[in-house]
């Protein structure tokens, strides 16, 4: 009864190579890819090495578990909230917020005692908090909270053994970030004056507290990451003065960069600097596939140890660090699944923790390949973009989806962990990721040629990589789906509304359709960040600049669409608003268009509840078979339960 809902493959190139019957390309249940019952992840070292705590299910939804490494006993408690050690190794730190609305609240919770509630740092209705600094050996804090002004954060300082919450410094309106370092000192902080970013220094005992230092142009990129053990410089990703983002060290007394390392590639992607030396222990590269550099000896054997044991490419994720530096905890995904490991840097020794979803996946059908590429955009830029094709098939003529990455200002990389590619692959089609112009990862060059290129260039960028697959005799160009989240659901709705002749349907979730809309009603913390939208799309409140917004919003050229649409959002999404989607979908009906809407009440800027993705990967597998002519796995076990949670 339960697969009497299921959908064979209709495409005649899934038809000629039995797809159907090949045993690498079993259907894989659609709940095991989102509601994973065996699914285990983010396992954390505590600093001082002797706890070990990690998210897994627990009853009907996720949950934390924390093992206490001398005794073995083992706690539990439900949560949907991100989890992350205190300094002092004793207590939890929570951050979640409510159903979507990104109003950000940070709990603890002391793992001596899982059974009794987190407390609420933050109980302040209708702002959002982040973590600023854990301060070390201890469980004091610094804490960002817009309760004041929702558009800007003031620092406080949490100080455990009273519970008090004291504020450290207001932000003067314009502050975009605080400087401290791992004691909770209040080092400096970053302004924002006209189209400059300026660093001042906090000097108490002066005159004035603040004084500014140097200043930066608004649209370099400076991504402060620790401060060094001297208080002197801040380590630091940055492109001030060249193309690329590279590893850096900022003297905070006159702005004097350092180069630590630089890759004429590709930006460095992630740093990873030692809580213990305050020195850079390894960073990551994206060039195609992963690269790393390590910069101590442990780690250079770890990672020589893993080449070693591991066939072909393979993705590194350090999850955790203890202060001494002997444990480290790793997430290492590969071609065929995933694990999550303690690493004794002492012994050399990797101790396998969990499997990763990818693997219990790839135990009932065999993982699809996802392989780099590279193909010339129609004006002469070299784009990259991961390709990944389904098993059991010839890779030829297939039925594809061009899944768009959110941002715009994000990449696509090898192996990410997203399942989405995998599941669509699984149902039989190619599945094309292309890091477009306006991408991050490829310099300032290639970020900056995205410019006023919303619905044009980067647009164009897509579709050279379809015709590149078409060439290639990869893609059926009768039967190309566009599908993304976020700005790859604005991409989505471009492609149906300005050539419709390219796709046999599409695919948006939380995707704007009116730009200006967008950037009207953003949300109030955007404000600072609201001149790079400008610059790149436009500001609302010029005449001029809003007619070509409005010019490039699917929303005004509903009838131009002439292939079924789904569209799904999430209720309380305080980025891209609920009224971007139902308008788009009220044009679509008045046209006389196909459309099917879905709303997440629970949900926001994307799903956090399992039984939310659960519909999200059936009505996708589901609108696709009648489109595309892929496979459906029909009803989902999970489905008839998911309404418990």
């Amino acid at each position: 009864m339960l697969t009497a809902c299921s959908t064979t493959a209709s495409h005649p190139s899934l038809l000629d190579s039995s797809i159907e019957s090949a045993t690498n390309a079993a259907l894989v249940p659609v709940r095991l890819y989102i509601a994973d019952w065996d699914g285990n992840g983010l396992y954390q070292i505590s600093p001082d090495g002797q706890q070990l705590m990690w998210i897994a299910r627990k009853g009907l939804g996720p949950g934390i578990f924390v093992k206490n490494l001398q005794n073995g006993r083992v706690q539990s408690y439900k949560t949907l909230a991100y989890p992350q050690w205190a300094q002092d190794s004793r207590h939890i730190l929570l951050m979640g917020d409510q159903a979507g609305d990104e109003n950000v609240h940070i709990f603890q919770l002391d793992s001596h005692d899982l059974s009794a509630p987190a407390k609420d740092l933050t109980p302040f209705a209708g702002s959002t908090s982040t973590l600023q600094t854990r301060i070390k050996n201890s469980a004091n804090l610094l804490i960002a909270n817009n309760r004041r002004d929702p558009k800007v954060f003031d620092l406080y300082h949490y100080t455990h053994a009273t519970g008090a919450l004291t504020l450290l410094a207001q932000n003067p309106g314009d502050v975009a970030r605080w400087l401290t370092n791992d004691q909770g000192q209040l080092l400096g902080r970053v302004r924002k004056q006209a189209h400059l970013w300026v660093y001042e220094k906090h000097t108490p005992e002066a005159a004035s507290d603040w004084q500014a230092v140097f200043s930066t142009s608004y649209f370099d990129t400076v991504l402060p990451l620790e401060v060094g053990a001297d208080n002197t410089f801040i380590w630091a990703l940055s492109n001030r003065g060249r193309d690329k983002l590279a590893l850096v060290k900022i003297n905070l007394s006159n702005g004097a960069e350092d180069i630590f390392y630089s890759d004429a590639r590709v930006d460095v992607s992630q740093a990873f600097i030692s809580q213990k030396t305050l020195r850079p222990l390894l960073l990551t590269l994206e060039p195609d596939y992963q690269e790393l550099k390590a910069f101590e000896p442990h780690l250079q054997k770890a990672l020589e140890h893993l080449q070693a044991i591991t066939p072909g490419h393979f993705r590194f994720h350090p999850t955790s660090l203890s202060q001494d530096e002997q444990w480290i905890t790793v997430t290492i995904m590969t071609e065929s699944g995933g694990q999550h490991v303690l690493y004794n840097a002492h012994t050399n020794v990797l101790s396998v923790l969990g499997d990763d979803t990818r693997s219990r996946i790839h135990r009932i059908s065999a993982l699809p390949v996802q392989k780099p590429i590279q193909f010339p955009s129609r004006d002469g830029l070299t784009l990259h973009a991961y390709l990944t094709l389904p098993n059991g098939t010839s890779g030829k003529n297939l039925p594809t989806v061009l899944y768009v990455h959110g941002g715009p200002w994000a990449r696509d990389v090898w192996a990410s962990g997203e399942h989405m590619p995998e599941f669509l692959a699984n149902r039989g089609y190619a599945v094309l990721q292309v890091n477009y112009r306006g991408s991050s990862g490829y310099g300032r060059a290639f970020q900056e040629k995205a410019q006023g290129q919303f619905a044009a260039q980067m647009h164009d960028d897509l579709m050279d990589g379809i015709d590149h697959l078409v060439r290639q005799g990869i893609t059926d160009p009768t039967k190309v789906a566009t599908m993304g989240v976020s700005y790859g659901g604005y991409a989505s709705l471009v492609g149906l509304t300005f050539t419709p002749e390219r796709f046999a349907c599409g695919i948006s979730f939380v995707g704007p359709s009116d730009l200006a809309g967008l950037l009207e009603n953003a949300p109030p913390y955007w404000e600072l960040g609201l001149p790079w939208w400008n610059k790149y799309v436009g500001n609302p409140a010029n005449p001029q600049e809003r007619a070509l917004m409005d010019s490039k919003s699917p929303l005004f050229k509903a009838d131009k669409v002439s292939q079924p649409v789904l569209i799904l959002h999430g209720a309380n999404d305080p980025r891209v608003k609920l009224d971007q989607s139902t308008r788009m979908v009220d044009a679509l009906r008045q046209a006389g268009k196909e459309v099917d809407f879905v709303l997440f009440s629970g949900a926001g800027h994307g799903n956090q509840k399992w039984s939310d993705n659960l519909r999200y990967y059936r009505k996708t597998e589901d609108f696709l078979a009648r489109c595309l002519g892929g496979r459906s796995r029909g009803l989902d076990l999970f489905e008839l339960g998911s309404w418990v949670f």
